[in-house]
This record gives structure tokens, C-alpha cells and sequence, in this order.
């Protein structure tokens, strides 16, 4: 794969050239060093993702300098460079966590072929840490989920459960501030119903014609809306404030929209992706049922008020 990094640790001048003469040809870069003490450092700042070593160092070994990497904690593809009968060393190399060797004289076909066999291990090790985070971030979000399906069954105060809902809004998505707005039926205002970051927003009570004309579809047409600010601006919310990047869901009955849930940052242009879409659709669905079961429960009450 094109721009994958090799790094060359080797005193002999005239085997970096030809490692370095060969490599490129297959789009790799390379990067090279005369000694362990060099190549360790290159190897923990730039993390190569592939490094040749030569047994013999003038100030160390290749066995050691993959001992202080595994030390470390650096986990990238080696292979060890030997001379014809150091084949032993070569396996105890193996045993050490090294992925290949060769023996000189190698050829190029020999070179190339183990730095692609290293480099499928790296690219797998990347792949499963990649699904390893993957995983984490979705159980994490499952508990959260799974606490405010516990809060609905639980029938908290409704000003509680908002502000769980919010809570959940910020981390899920990342953001610096989770915002939920319902809209007064009477006042056709915005008002906010709770919020979580490091800032409340400007106003509590806003027009829904208010902010950045690209945020309307989220009322006036029930659609999910993701912006991202260009370099050197902001983008207003309806409550009056200027962010560089937000989403927002809408509130939505079988009949009307009757609010938002929104997610900004202020500070960072990094913008909101589907999932943070398809995390925060299932807050506002949660708190469209409390406000069904909040209703049921207040009508229920007034029906045996006048019963009696």
C-alpha cells in the first residue's frame, strides 16, 4: 500500500542504499538509521509501520533494540536483518515477536515479499484495534441508553429526566453542549428545557425563525440536520448563539413537531457523522414517550378527580 512508512535500521551505508533504492519502486517511503539508539527513537516518534533491523549494531543488537520496542509497548512488524548461519539468532527473533527475517546476500523479490507479509499483520492489527475502539464506544453507548430506558420505566420528575437526556446528548455525540428545546403551544417559542456543557445557551426562550436558515427543515419539515461552519465562521442556533458545528433532530409526534434536540461545539470544527445522528434520533424518541406517558399520566388523574 502506497505511503506506508519502512524504517531501515542498518550501519552498513551501502545496504540502506539498496533497501532504499528498492522500497520506493513499490511506493514506500523509507526512513533509516545508523544505530539502535537511532532507530528506537525514530521508531517511538513517527511509528513506521514496518522496520528492518541488522543483527549487529555498532552500539547494540537487533535482538535487543525488538526487546526495548516490545518494553515499550510498540507493537510494529519487525524483520531481522542475519549473515548466513545466524539462523538461530534469526529464530529466537521469531520467538521475540519478529515477523520475518532475511539472510544476506537477499534478493529483492526476498525483501519485498516479507515487507508485505509485515505489512498485512500491521494493517489486521490496525483493522482489529479499529473494531476493538468500534466496540467499546457502541457498549458504552448502550449503557447510556439502557439508563435512560431505565429512567422511562422508572417515571422520574420530567425536569430530571430532560437533564438525563442531555447528559446522554454530550457524550454519545462528543459535543460541548446537548440542548433540549420544546416548542410552547401557545407562544409558538422555543423554550429550552435543559442543557449540558461548559455553556448555558444565550437565551432560553427562542422563535423558531430564528438562527441559520439551514437549521428550519428541523421544525418546519421534521428533518435531522447536520452543518459544519466554514473556516473563519460560525453558524447561529436559534437561542443566539455562534458554533462551528451542530446537529439537530427534531421532536416529532405521529401529528406535529413539538421540539428539538440539539449538539454543538463551540470551540472545534469537527463536524457531528450519522451515528451521532442515529444516537441522538434515539434520545428524542425517548423523550417524546415521557411526554406521552407524562400526559396519559395527567389525564389518568384528572379522570379520577372527576370521578369522584
Amino acid at each position: 500500500m502506497a505511503e506506508e512508512q519502512i524504517l531501515i535500521i542498518d550501519d552498513s551505508t551501502e545496504l540502506r542504499s539498496l533497501l532504499e533504492s528498492i522500497l520506493p519502486f513499490s511506493g514506500y517511503h523509507t526512513l533509516s538509521a545508523s544505530t539502535g539508539e537511532e532507530g528506537l527513537e525514530l521508531a517511538t516518534t513517527l511509528r513506521p509501520d514496518v522496520i528492518l533491523v541488522d543483527l549487529e549494531l555498532p552500539d547494540t543488537t537487533g535482538l535487543k533494540v525488538i526487546e526495548e520496542l516490545n518494553r515499550r509497548g510498540i507493537t510494529i512488524p519487525t524483520i531481522m536483518i542475519t549473515g548466513y548461519g545466524s539462523e538461530g539468532t534469526a529464530a529466537r527473533a521469531l520467538r521475540l515477536g519478529a515477523q520475518g527475517y532475511l539472510v544476506k546476500p537477499f534478493t529483492t523479490e526476498e525483501v519485498l515479499s516479507n515487507v508485505e507479509k509485515a505489512l498485512v499483520v500491521r494493517r489486521l492489527n490496525r483493522e482489529k484495534a479499529q473494531l476493538k475502539a468500534q466496540l467499546d464506544t457502541h457498549a458504552r453507548h448502550f449503557r447510556a441508553l439502557s439508563a435512560i430506558g431505565r429512567a422511562l420505566i422508572d417515571e422520574i420528575d420530567p425536569g430530571q429526566f430532560f437533564q438525563r437526556i442531555v447528559d446522554a446528548g454530550a457524550f454519545v455525540t462528543r459535543a460541548e453542549r446537548c440542548t433540549l428545546a420544546l416548542l410552547d403551544p401557545v407562544s409558538e417559542q422555543l423554550e429550552v428545557a435543559a442543557t449540558r456543557g461548559k455553556l448555558d445557551p444565550v437565551s432560553m426562550t427562542a422563535s423558531p425563525q430564528e438562527g441559520a436558515t439551514g437549521l428550519r427543515p428541523v421544525l418546519e419539515q421534521s428533518t435531522s440536520v447536520r452543518l459544519q461552519a466554514a473556516t473563519g465562521e460560525t453558524i447561529a442556533l436559534q437561542t443566539g448563539d455562534e458554533v462551528k458545528a451542530v446537529l439537530q433532530v427534531p421532536l416529532k409526534t405521529q401529528v406535529q413537531t413539538i421540539g428539538l434536540l440539539s449538539v454543538d461545539r463551540q470551540d472545534s470544527p469537527s463536524p457531528f457523522d450519522e451515528h451521532d445522528e442515529q444516537m441522538l434520533a434515539i434520545l428524542a424518541n425517548c423523550v417524546v414517550i415521557a411526554l406521552k406517558i407524562q400526559e396519559q399520566a395527567e389525564m389518568a388523574a384528572s379522570s379520577r378527580t372527576s370521578a369522584t
